[in-house]
């Protein structure tokens, strides 16, 4: 019998030893930083993907994503220098002193200030700016596309990304207003600190 409840404990042992060694094998959720905005999000968590010259990018948002397929060699050779080729609203402070001079991109989304965009194009007597070239072709070959009015716009109040509304990840009241989101970070983001997001 005390040999019997022995081998009952060696397996015992035997067996939590192997459930440690096999929970140390599982990978942890590796950091990874968004190849546009700079901002690091958890692997698992990232939006998207692409393969460029063999190597694996990870995206915070679909807005990014298409971003970096317009020009990938604009986010792959700036040197580490984390989303200054496409800023996200929430990752700088400078541009909140040219409120005034804010644009958004019909094309992306993008909130940028007019002195940033790389290209600009008059359509009907209104002058539309552009974060890159790519935006600005797009606009160009189908403008009413864009310009359309037929589906009411929001912007993310973390990102700065102008939206469809009934496109938008989700929604949440504030202070008596309600906020709309590109994606459920997002949402997560405002929730846990939303006076940081209003005051802009």
């Amino acid at each position: 019998m005390i040999r019997f409840a022995k081998i009952i404990l060696l397996l015992s042992v035997l067996a939590f030893v192997f459930s440690l060694a096999s929970y140390a094998q599982q990978p942890a959720d590796e950091m990874v930083k968004c190849a546009v905005s700079g901002e690091t999000i958890k692997k698992s968590e990232a939006k998207g993907t692409y393969e460029y010259k063999g190597e694996t990018y990870y995206f915070c948002c679909e807005n990014c994503i298409e971003s970096f397929k317009e020009n990938p060699e604009k986010y792959t050779a700036r040197d580490g220098q984390e989303g200054q080729a496409h800023m996200h609203q929430h990752d700088t402070d400078q541009m909140h002193a040219h409120d005034e001079e804010g644009v958004v991109d019909p094309v992306c989304g993008m909130k940028i200030s007019k002195s940033d965009a790389e290209a600009t194009y008059d359509y009907n007597g209104k002058t539309y700016y552009f974060c890159m070239e790519g935006c600005k072709d797009k606009f160009v070959a189908n403008p009413e596309k864009y310009i359309a009015k037929d589906e009411e716009k929001v912007t993310c109040p973390v990102m700065g990304h102008e939206i469809e509304k009934s496109k938008a990840a989700g929604s949440t009241e504030y202070d008596g207003k309600t906020y709309y989101f590109c994606c459920a970070g997002c949402k997560e983001k405002f929730e846990a600190d939303p006076e940081k997001y209003t005051k802009k």
